[in-house]
């Protein structure tokens, strides 16, 4: 729905007022929200809008806390421990629990991360290019989705910027790798170290 007073930006505000019995009900963008503010005087919206906040967090939490004690059942069957403890403790007991409490893990990561993919830096001293296969792994999604959705020029610019990043990556791993002949002259001159 668009903004019945600018008519260029998403509503995203229902304001409704009564004016002598009158009732105007009206859905307006940020920008034009912030316009009548100002006109009406008397009115904390700063205010309101925290009201609400700690209401939709409060429903957010109750829900969150009944997912939670739906999951409290499950156990690992390598080390034993039950999703409760995990809540109480805030550790796993093995490698294995991240399997055995795969769902409620994934729905606690995107409740607090907003994602259950990471999408942070790659520490400084790996010279992998994991960061450059995650962000190819990140635009081969974005391409399926274009084809899917049948926007071809995006999706011709996805198949690009992978395959100048798939070539980047190639480059990088090329240059790790100790090339074989580079290896030899090395081994030989240790191996005449050792004769002497």
């Amino acid at each position: 729905m668009m903004c019945e007073d600018c008519g260029i930006r998403p509503a995203k505000f229902h304001l409704m007022t009564i004016i002598n019995g009158d009732r105007v009900e009206r859905n307006l963008c940020p920008t034009c929200m912030a316009k009548h503010q100002k006109q009406i005087p008397g009115i904390d919206f700063s205010n309101l809008a925290g009201i609400l906040n700690s209401i939709l967090e409060n429903r957010s939490t109750r829900e969150s806390e009944r997912e939670d004690t739906e999951y409290d059942a499950l156990v690992c069957e390598q080390c034993g421990m039950t999703y409760a403890e995990f809540q109480k403790c805030g550790m796993l007991g093995c490698a294995n629990c991240y399997q055995a409490f795969k769902t409620p893990l994934n729905a606690l990561l995107q409740r607090v991360h907003g994602n259950t993919q990471h999408a942070g830096r790659v520490p400084g001293g790996v010279h992998s290019g994991t960061s450059i296969r995650m962000n190819i792994d990140r635009l081969k999604e974005k391409l399926q989705k274009a084809v899917a959705d049948e926007e071809y020029e995006q999706a011709a610019k996805l198949r690009d910027t992978i395959r100048a990043l798939t070539i980047q990556l190639e480059r990088k791993e090329s240059d790790i790798k100790v090339k074989p002949h580079e290896r030899l002259e090395t081994n030989g001159e240790e191996g005449a170290k050792e004769n002497v």
